[in-house]
């Protein structure tokens, strides 16, 4: 197993450590290091080990928006409108959910808290109708009734409870019922702050049929780590052999922001670029099974046009949200309850974890 120096080593050998030096998290480590981004959460237990929950990411003041899909098996609302030729230019909510399909309705809730605050596209009559890209993942049936799912109360409660503070991560809002290639998946979130001043923030829910670590523990994206935040070991190069993912049930989704400010064509270039950072923390990704779906919003807090930052922006973006899947893993907890058993990370692996 390589220590944290020998690994050094080899990243120096490879020319890859020079474009990160500079980077650093921002104060959370969160996707609300982003100024002008909140985050809401809520979860609900049925106190037989089943776990299910909505993280809704909130922008009051609009933001930019683009959108990456590239798992088999998606289950998405309004991500046609996100394209860039299309007429909607912000977005002020997404929703991350569980419940699979169904898990979808708890945008309607979102969508409900944001109208009663006048947010959202003006329409005659000086109403207004808020737009909220959602994406799901699977995770009903898990210990609980496949009814135990999400609704639009998620999605009203989520969006009511949001602030720019700190994040929880772990069994918590999407990621409350989430499993990981075996092992209890999650929700994190991670940010890095760039030395001319933008700022790249993610959160992610992660359902995958792969894994993030192998048979040592060590983490696939374990060499993107910023400021020893994961404190743990660092990746090897083995790569144990993979479980097969059950069809339809899995999906990593995600959403990555900055203050930079971008035009659609561009943050629907930062969301594909994000997407790298699933393939570099989980094996495999993108599956026939997945629904890997990654949102992205640009505040434009920053008033540089970033015409020229755009791929520094993407790159970035992919890196945090690798990070952003550790933290999930590092923060998942390991549920005993009854017949409900499934092992986190921490638990396979104490030594590892703080």
């Amino acid at each position: 197993m390589k220590t944290r120096f020998a690994w050094t080593a080899v990243v120096l050998a490879a020319g890859l450590a020079s474009t990160s030096w500079a980077q650093v998290p921002g104060p959370l480590n969160a996707i609300t290091d982003v100024p002008g981004v909140e985050v809401g959460q809520h979860t609900v237990t049925n106190g037989a080990g089943g776990m299910t929950g909505t993280t809704a990411v909130i922008t009051r003041s609009g933001a930019t928006p683009g959108v990456s899909q590239r798992g088999g098996a998606p289950g998405t609302r309004e991500t046609d409108l996100l394209k860039p030729e299309k007429l909607v230019d912000k977005v002020h909510g997404v929703s991350l959910s569980g419940g699979s399909a169904y898990g979808l309705a708890a945008a309607d809730g979102v969508m409900q808290c944001l109208g009663a605050q006048g947010l959202g596209v003006p329409v005659a009559g000086g109403d207004v109708v808020p737009i909220v890209p959602a994406a799901i993942l699977f995770d009903p049936g898990r210990c609980a009734a496949f009814t135990f799912r999400p609704d639009a109360s998620f999605g009203l409660a989520a969006c009511q409870a949001a602030s720019g503070g700190p994040v929880a991560q772990g069994n918590v809002g999407a990621g409350a019922g989430a499993r990981s290639g075996g092992s209890k998946g999650g929700l994190g979130t991670a940010s890095t702050v760039l030395p001319n001043g933008i700022i790249v923030g993610a959160i992610v829910a992660v359902n995958s049929g792969g894994r993030t670590f192998d048979t040592e523990g060590n983490f696939f994206a374990g060499f993107l780590e910023l400021g020893n935040e994961f404190s743990t070991v660092v990746p090897s190069n083995f790569t144990p052999p993979e479980e097969a993912p059950t069809l339809l049930r899995n999906t990593t989704i995600a959403v990555v922001a900055t203050n930079a400010r971008l035009t659609k064509a561009q943050a629907t270039k930062v969301a594909q670029m994000a997407d790298d950072g699933f393939a570099r923390a989980i094996k495999p990704s993108h599956g026939v099974g997945d629904g890997d779906t990654i949102f992205a919003l640009a505040t434009g807090t920053d008033p540089r046009p970033a015409a020229n930052l755009v791929s520094q922006i993407g790159s970035t973006a992919a890196d945090t949200l690798s990070r952003a899947i550790v933290h999930a893993i590092l923060n998942a907890e390991s549920i005993h309850v009854g017949s409900c058993n499934v092992r986190s990370y921490c638990e396979q692996f104490p030594a590892n974890c703080p």
